[in-house]
């Protein structure tokens, strides 16, 4: 029952990088599975020139999120806040028992457009846990996508938004995450 939230977890993480990739390549994608003709490309598009930006607010991240969690985990008590800060809710059985737990991120975008999740603090019920050894713990048992780094002595983990699969000449950054202003935003480059 333990590993069940800590999957969940990591479902959630996935999703927050997921949704972006996706409508992506989503909007990248010839409906009719054809080829791009390059040649009616206007030549002037340079190597990491911005193309595109996504922007939503953490409402519509937060109901996104947890739709997908309920679909992909449909037996795992698990749910997202977005408020200040990422929150990660939910509870599992533990000697007969429910016992909620609660994660909490503060994200950072990086300069190179990488989201940084630090996590402010980690608590089954009241009591608070040290998260390095969670962390640990995490990295240890949990495969995660290559682009996706879990550092337990900084208690944070690094989304290589950059370094993520997407359709062959571009590339996604993260250009503002700021939940207290309510604003998300992810940008389209070219790339080499």
């Amino acid at each position: 029952m333990r590993n069940k939230w800590k999957a969940a977890f990591f479902v959630l993480l996935l999703i927050i990088i997921a949704i972006p990739a996706t409508v992506i390549i989503l909007l990248f994608t010839d409906p009719k599975g054809g080829h791009l003709d390059r040649s009616s490309l206007d030549s002037d598009i340079r190597t990491n020139q911005k193309l595109l930006s996504i922007h939503t607010e953490k409402e519509q991240v937060e109901d996104l999120l947890n739709k997908e969690l309920k679909k992909k985990a449909p037996n795992v008590n698990v749910y997202v806040n977005l408020r200040d800060e990422a929150v990660l809710n939910g509870s599992f059985v533990a000697f007969n028992q429910e016992l909620p737990y609660q994660i909490t991120f503060e994200p950072e975008v990086m300069e190179n457009g990488d989201l940084l999740l630090n996590e402010k603090d980690i608590q089954i019920g009241r009591l608070p846990l040290p998260g390095e050894e969670i962390f640990k713990l995490l990295k240890n048992t949990v495969k995660f996508p290559e682009w996706v780094d879990v550092y337990p002595a900084d208690e944070s983990i690094l989304m290589r938004v950059t370094e993520m699969p997407t359709k062959p000449g571009y590339a996604v950054k993260a250009e503002e995450f700021d939940l207290k202003k309510n604003s998300i935003k992810f940008g389209v480059y070219t790339k080499e």
